[in-house]
């Protein structure tokens, strides 16, 4: 996914599935038993969540992802990143986890609160997003950060 695609994206589900496979390391999940690959369902969940579940699931190899049927609510389990300013912050931390180190700037233009994000690691120019509200911009600038 390109920069700008990710810059377009709009804050809700599909930018939350994108941090959540890029960043925070969930994975696709499908039950063992199924009787073909058309028929089989998958899902988003953790690592943590794969062991726990005692062998019932696998994680989906990308080259097997596309010929799965997506459950219909996957992403339940996939929190808000780009809307929770809670959940946001556990972007914030994964990124420091990872090495690299956040700066925020809010600045008000024309009466409206702009929030600039970014994220920088040594030796690596910073990856930065603007946005109206700080989850938004958090969610942007370390999908860029990680692109």
């Amino acid at each position: 996914m390109s920069n700008h695609e990710i810059l377009s994206m709009q804050p809700g589900r599909d930018l939350d599935v994108k941090l959540a496979l890029d960043v925070m390391g969930y994975l696709w999940i499908t039950h063992w038993l199924q009787f073909s690959a058309e028929l089989a369902v998958k899902w988003l969940g953790t690592q943590q969540e794969l062991a726990e579940a005692g062998g019932v699931f696998k994680a989906v190899k990308p080259e097997d992802f596309q010929a799965l049927k997506y459950r219909e609510n996957f992403a339940e389990s996939v929190p808000a990143y780009s809307t929770a300013a809670d959940e946001s912050a556990k972007i914030t931390a994964k990124m420091a986890e990872l090495g690299f180190q956040y700066s925020t700037e809010t600045t008000v233009a024309s009466g409206n609160t702009v929030y600039i994000v970014g994220f920088s690691k040594s030796g690596k120019t910073a990856a930065t997003a603007r946005a109206a509200t700080l989850p938004e911009a958090v969610a942007k600038a370390a999908l860029l950060a990680v692109a």
